[in-house]
Formats: structure tokens, sequence, C-alpha cells
């Protein structure tokens, strides 16, 4: 498999961005059919779900197999800049989680998406690409998704690498959505996805273009104060701007790609993250297994400059290092979007810590990470 990449496109800023067509890697596009609870008031249900995936595999024996998983919103291509960094020496599965893009879904958003939902679409996925471990890189709630996948399976992934998004570990009682605009008032929009859910999906889905430009905002072109700390709309705050700008990490064919994917099944599935169904489900799921201490090898990438949260704090007052044993932090000044903000810089950060990752456990080196079949 042979790639052929150049610069074509800078930023507002005057950052280069990569030149990237998704479309020539559909051809990689994978899809596997999954078991899924779905769950109803008069019971559950075992339902078979499709899973989409890009499985990007270079030309020589892999150093490591990388399963990139996308946060909200966002999809296989959101990981554009990392693909092309990572795709001549690493075998790339680049995920869609359930409900986003081709990655279908259970049924209810309020109770189809906990996270071992989640980390069990995973494992099907590695399955089907016959990948005994790997290691797992997620943004946003991908980040949180890869944290919850090795605390859940450390037989199946051997590292993290998290943008964003720190391991939040189950405290001694479940925090509604609700209460969390008391404690951030920038989460205020997640009470909002929580309790008029349905509201905030024809709030998005009236132009996704113009809800991806809003959300997907970089460190130099900030959102108005007011975005994220309304508890009845996301939107309301541009209501007087007849046309948001392009999302300026993004070239023209990128963004135009994202918002065709992101219009295949719209924002609903989606908001699955956020509503108390599916947080108090996971919530009760780690409580129950009482393992909350992750000893995996992991990285986590925090932006200065984010408008949802101070993660610094975040890791101080949900205590994130004491129940990880094997953690490095590492700080990049951009807002909420790092891997697409400051590609080379990141990508520095997980090169250097893939490399000290097999200086330090050469015979757990997993090589080609492709699972024989007896």
């Amino acid at each position: 498999m042979a790639f052929s990449v150049g610069f074509a496109y800078a930023d507002a800023d005057g950052n280069r961005i990569h030149q990237f067509d998704p479309h020539r890697y559909e051809q990689y596009e994978r899809n596997v059919q999954c078991s899924a609870i779905q769950r109803g008031t008069e019971g559950d249900n075992v339902v078979d779900i499709n899973i989409n995936y890009v499985d990007i595999q270079p030309s020589t024996t892999p150093k490591e197999t990388l399963i990139l998983v996308h946060g909200w919103p966002g999809m296989w291509s959101t990981w554009a800049r990392q693909i092309v960094h990572f795709q001549k020496d690493h075998r790339l599965l680049a995920t869609n989680i359930r409900g986003f893009y081709k990655s279908t879904h259970p049924g209810d958003v309020h109770t189809g998406g906990a996270y071992s939902d989640f980390v069990s679409d995973l494992i099907c996925m590695m399955d089907h690409a016959g990948v005994e471990s790997a290691v797992c890189v997620g943004h946003d709630w991908g980040s949180q998704l890869c944290f919850e996948a090795a605390r859940q399976r450390p037989d199946r992934f051997h590292a993290v690498i998290g943008l964003v998004v720190p391991y939040l570990p189950v405290g001694r009682q479940y925090v509604p959505t609700r209460y969390l605009a008391r404690l951030a008032p920038r989460l205020a929009y997640q009470a909002f996805f929580n309790e008029f859910t349905e509201k905030a999906t024809g709030e998005l889905d009236k132009s996704v273009r113009r809800s991806l430009r809003a959300v997907m905002r970089g460190w130099h072109n900030p959102p108005p104060e007011a975005f994220l700390t309304s508890t009845t709309s996301l939107m309301d705050v541009f209501e007087d701007d007849d046309e948001l700008e392009p999302i300026t990490f993004l070239s023209p064919l990128e963004e135009d790609y994202l918002v065709k994917g992101m219009e295949i099944q719209g924002f609903g599935k989606t908001l699955q993250f956020y509503v108390d169904g599916n947080r108090q489900k996971s919530f009760a799921f780690a409580a129950d297994q009482g393992n909350h201490t992750i000893h995996t090898p992991s990285l986590l990438i925090l932006p200065s400059h984010d408008r949802v949260a101070n993660w610094r704090d975040a890791i101080k007052m949900v205590h994130t290092e004491a129940f990880m044993t094997n953690l490095e932090i590492r700080d990049v000044e951009t807002a909420h979007w790092p891997h697409l903000e400051a590609p080379e810089d990141v990508n520095g950060m997980m090169e250097e810590f893939l490399n000290n990752l097999r200086m330090r456990t050469p015979s757990e080196t997993p090589g080609s990470g492709v699972r024989e079949e007896l």
C-alpha cells in the first residue's frame, strides 16, 4: 500500500495542512456486524449493528496498531493529520463510533450508548480485523472511551493516548448531568443535550455545516463568550450571524466530507454521550466492577486554551492521577482540537511516547498486531 502526501493548503493562521483526500481512503473502509443490547422498558434484546471503520495497513511490518477513536462531533476523517503521519509504518484502525457516519445504533439515544457498549464495539472491530492488542488513541469522548477500554480490557489495549479529556474515574455517587453546569458554566450545553435531546437534535440538524462550524473552533478564532453556557440552546448565540466562517483547521474538501458524513444519520444518536440514561449505566458498570485503577502506559495531551473546561483543574477535582499508575501528561497550546490545530506538536508527542513504549517493553511489543488464527 503506497501513499503520496504533500502540502496543499494553509489555515487562517498560516499553518500547513496536509493534502488529504478522504475519498481515496474509502477503499479501505470495512464493516462488521456486532452484537448490541437494545434496552427497553419491557426487557433487553440483542440486535446486530454495523460498525464501520477504515483499516490502513503499511507495506512493511507495522511498528504498532493504533486504534483512532474520534470525539464529538467527528468521524474517522478527523484523524487526517495522524493518518498522514503514521500510515507509513503503523497499522491504523480509524473507527466510527455507533451512531456516527456509517456505524449504526441499536435505537434509543438514551439507553444505547454506555461505555461498556462502546468498548464491546471496539473489541468486535478488533476481532474482525484480526488484531489481538493495540494502542487506543482517542480525542474528546473518544479519549475517555480509550481509558475505559484499558480499564475494562487491559488484555486488548496495551497503551492509551488521550487528547483533551482525562480519565474520569467514578466517584462515590452518580452526578446527574444537570449539576455539571453548576460545577463549570460552559458545561451547561450538556444539560441542554440531556434534558431537551429532541430539540437539540433538531437545532443541530437544521444545518449540519453551520453546527460544525460553530463547534469546531480553534484557539485563534474562539466562539462568543456565551457559547456553551445555555441550558436551552447551543446555537442561539449565532442567531445574528448570517454565515459562519469555515473550519480553519480543515481544508474545504475535508469540511465538505465531514458535513456529508455527519448528515448520513444526523446528530440525534451522537448525543448519547451526554444523556443521564447512558451515563448512569456507565457509572453502575464501573462501580460494580470495582477496578478503578489503570496500570496501562498512558499519555494524556491537554490543551491550554480549551473553552470547554480547564482540564488541569478537572484532573485535580476527580483525582485522575491517583487512579493511573503509569501516566504521562503533556500540554499543547491549542483549544479543543489539538490533533487538528497543532498536528506536528501532537504527532511528535505521540511518536515519542510510542518509541519509549517499545523501548520500555520490547518483549511485549505486539509487532504486526495481527492475531494468528489456530
